[in-house]
């Protein structure tokens, strides 16, 4: 599999296809493995944040999970021409390639999703690719434990999945609110499960896979969940299949549900201020990178062989 470099970011170019074979490798493997689940707040964050940029480029695989990070691989890879001339070769009409570059890529989402499907194939959304996991596990009957999300909210959604994959095997799980790490390495340790489910929102779950994978005796696959549990448990929280079939997810998380405290101004801010960072924030980034780029090395969109 190639890994393509968005930003300062590794994300496997992966799909879905090949997502369920791998895990069933990992979960046969003698060594622990991290996956990890990027979508473009993950790339803005490891721009920004050192620390949480190294956590991402320890795992072992990157998924793409949205497809701005679709977008943001393509547009990376798209040489800026005015620099080939020099003629040309001012300021003002490289931003102005690299701008235009920017409308035609993103409209192509909604009217030609195809033109963005290199150099990553496809994105595979947060739940499926959980899912899938899940399946692999199934199918290698070995048994998962399910750490994160609210008290009230992890019942319902380990109901959830026992009903669309009844034969899994759920060797624990307990919430995200409340806990010792200690207690929860003995925990997951005693209950022998080999996949490993962290739920407790990002940048918490990828730093506490990081300090603990190690100490997990049994775990062979590990994996930040984000809201994912939330979204079983509700499933209003989910867009209809069109809407994610043209980008729009992300306006439908805005303007639907409250949150558990029945507080729906508070949550359509902190939504709002997610969005603002997750499309136009994040576009504004990644054209700034390729302008710095494209000063400086002349190489954007890096792909190598894994």
């Amino acid at each position: 599999m190639n890994k393509v470099k968005i930003l300062k970011t590794e994300i496997t170019a992966m799909p879905a296809s090949a997502l369920k074979n791998e895990v069933a490798s990992m979960l046969r493997s003698k060594r622990a493995h991290k996956i990890g689940k990027v979508n473009t707040e993950f790339l803005l964050r490891s721009l920004n944040t050192e620390m949480f940029c190294d956590a991402l480029n320890d795992c072992d695989c990157n998924i793409a999970d949205g497809k701005g990070v679709l977008w943001a691989a393509k547009y990376l890879s798209l040489p800026l021409k005015a620099k080939q001339f020099s003629i040309f070769n001012f300021q003002f009409f490289i931003i102005a390639e690299a701008i235009w570059q920017m409308a035609y890529t993103g409209a192509s989402l909604i009217f030609y999703p195809k033109y963005c499907r290199q150099p990553i194939g496809e994105n595979i959304p947060g739940l499926d690719a959980m899912f899938l996991m899940l399946e692999a596990a199934q199918d290698a009957r070995e048994s998962v434990y399910f750490f994160g999300a609210e008290e009230q909210i992890l019942p319902k959604a380990i109901k959830g999945i026992q009903k669309k994959i009844p034969k899994l095997k759920i060797a624990g799980f307990h919430e995200g609110y409340n806990y010792k790490d200690t207690d929860m390495i003995k925990a997951i340790n005693k209950s022998g499960a080999k996949l490993l489910i962290v739920a407790l929102g990002s940048p918490k779950q990828e730093y506490w896979i990081r300090d603990n994978l190690g100490k997990l005796e049994n775990i062979r696959v590990a994996v930040g969940e984000g809201g994912s549990l939330d979204r079983i448990a509700d499933p209003s929280e989910k867009a209809p299949k069109w809407m994610q079939a043209v980008s729009l997810e992300w306006l439908w998380r805005l303007f639907t549900g409250v949150n558990r405290t029945g507080d729906p101004d508070r949550r359509t801010k902190s939504r709002m201020g997610r969005i603002w960072n997750a499309v136009p924030v994040f576009i504004y980034n990644v054209v700034k990178w390729k302008l710095g780029e494209a000063g400086n090395a002349g190489v954007v969109g890096n792909v190598e062989d894994e």
